[in-house]
């Protein structure tokens, strides 16, 4: 069964154009956008299970800009 799932990213400063490019190589990123407030960013995420989800975290988290992570697995859409 498919999840959908955001990231929420705290950054080291990145030119959000570097952000970008480096994020592109995953293609189960769906999109990524810049916010206000603790976190600096929120990806939005599609995979086929928690395995993938896993790993997808997992190399997000060795970028060198890339200070905290937090998941968040969608169950219901309002």
């Amino acid at each position: 069964m498919p999840i959908n799932a955001y990231v929420l990213l705290k950054l080291r400063p990145i030119p959000v154009n570097e952000l970008s490019e480096a994020l592109k190589k995953y293609p189960s990123i769906k999109s990524c956008s810049i916010v206000t407030g603790e976190i600096d960013a929120i990806l939005y995420v599609e995979v086929e299970d928690t395995k993938e989800l896993f790993e997808l975290v997992k190399d997000i988290r060795d970028l060198p800009f890339i200070l905290e992570t937090r998941t968040s697995i969608i169950i219901s859409q309002c």
